[in-house]
């Protein structure tokens, strides 16, 4: 006899959600488009984003040969050749929210962001002197550049994943409480806009001695191409029932960290609802480099120690060691140390509520990223990155 009335009811909705929640679309180009990188390019995407489906990530693909010759560079930055892309760019107008940006992240994080919460990410795929194209090896300890600056010619594809959800780990229960935090169609309208900056040969390091040209992938002739791929969420007929979120990802650049300092002031957090927040910390080039390029020639752990997230001048988690703090976040994530990055997180149990309720604290309080200085230089410089979420799953604290 078949089972009917409220437990037929909560089976059909429970083998529904199984069958649906944490499916997604696969990559649909969106827009191909060519790219002059012999110097710095700012590419606005003519046409808003289609959002007709709830939207969980973009991809982007950047294809191009780089023909150095007559000196190899001088000096290779760290983090080439992803940071050729160096900002990714994500704004619009929510309906409730207002004007947001979820996404505005050099392309170098962007690049390994995923890495930090046990997951692939982003790949680079590099042929020098028309070789076998081979797969960039995981960046680690050291972190060194995939990208020789040798002379010859190096074809490249570069390959971003930019999240619009929290990263947690990798698992199916995973994806399901991703849900909530995809871009709603009816929230965001027709309103998101994506902006790609480009760098020059400079973003990828100091090429005095070096003459440089950029061409089509496996060519002496053509334009650099670039690719936008959008993934979206199969929610079916949960679409209108999620209480949707949103997750921002906003990275800034602290300069003023030159000096030797004990639990420095380095930025005020904002208070909202916090995931994780990135610490990045390294060298900048300063030689060679073409104005508004922005690149590190090193990443660094030697620099800053016992950095830490403050309320009110109580640590909300004591860190005395920013090396084994790291390497705690790694077992948590089941993933690798990378030279530079230090993610201070409050979801390694790998639930989306663990997060900190920035979101309670009062209007006086205080919420902040301190550190110590333990190394003196000019060219110190410290990128940081708050996830933040708005909205979701989580309780109304003031309400």
């Amino acid at each position: 006899m078949p089972e009917t009335g409220n437990g037929a009811e909560f089976r059909r909705l429970l083998l529904a959600s199984a069958s649906t929640l944490g499916r997604y679309q696969g990559p649909e180009l969106f827009q191909s488009f060519n790219v002059a990188l012999g110097t710095p390019q700012t590419v606005v995407l003519p046409r808003q984003l289609n959002i007709n489906r709830p939207l969980h990530s973009i991809l982007i693909s950047l294809s191009f040969r780089i023909t150095v010759t007559v000196g190899a560079y001088a000096d290779v930055s760290a983090e080439a050749p992803q940071n050729i892309l160096q900002n990714i760019q994500l704004r619009g107008i929510h309906r409730s929210y207002g004007s947001l940006v979820p996404f505005d992240c050099t392309g170098a994080t962007t690049f390994v962001y995923p890495r930090l919460f046990g997951l692939t990410g982003s790949q680079s795929m590099i042929s020098v002197g028309g070789g076998a194209t081979t797969l960039g090896t995981r960046q680690t300890l050291p972190f060194t550049s995939a990208f020789t600056g040798a002379v010859a010619t190096h074809d490249m594809v570069l390959l971003y994943y930019v999240p619009l959800v929290p990263l947690m780990g990798f698992g199916q229960s995973m994806k399901r409480q991703q849900t909530n935090y995809l871009l709603m169609p009816d929230d965001w309208t027709d309103t998101l806009q994506l902006e790609l900056r480009f760098g020059d040969a400079s973003a990828l390091g100091d090429t005095t001695g070096a003459t440089t040209a950029f061409t089509a992938f496996g060519s002496a002739a053509g334009t650099p191409t670039c690719e936008v791929h959008l993934n979206h969420g199969i929610l079916g007929p949960f679409a209108k029932g999620m209480r949707s979120g949103v997750v921002i990802r906003n990275e800034r650049q602290i300069v003023d960290v030159q000096s030797l300092a004990t639990q420095q002031r380095i930025t005020a957090l904002q208070k909202r609802i916090t995931n994780v927040v990135l610490v990045k910390t390294g060298l900048i080039e300063t030689t060679g480099v073409t104005s508004g390029v922005n690149t590190f020639d090193s990443l660094s752990d030697v620099l800053f120690n016992r950095t830490q997230i403050e309320v009110d001048n109580k640590p909300l988690r004591q860190n005395d060691n920013n090396r084994l703090q790291r390497a705690y976040n790694c077992w948590q994530m089941d993933t690798d140390p990378m030279e530079g990055y230090l993610p201070l997180t409050f979801i390694e149990g790998q639930n989306p509520l663990l997060a900190f309720r920035g979101d309670g604290l009062s209007g006086g309080s205080t919420f902040e990223l301190l550190s110590d200085v333990i190394s003196a230089n000019a060219a110190n410089r410290l990128q940081y990155l708050q996830e933040q979420v708005i909205g979701g799953a989580y309780p109304d604290l003031r309400g």
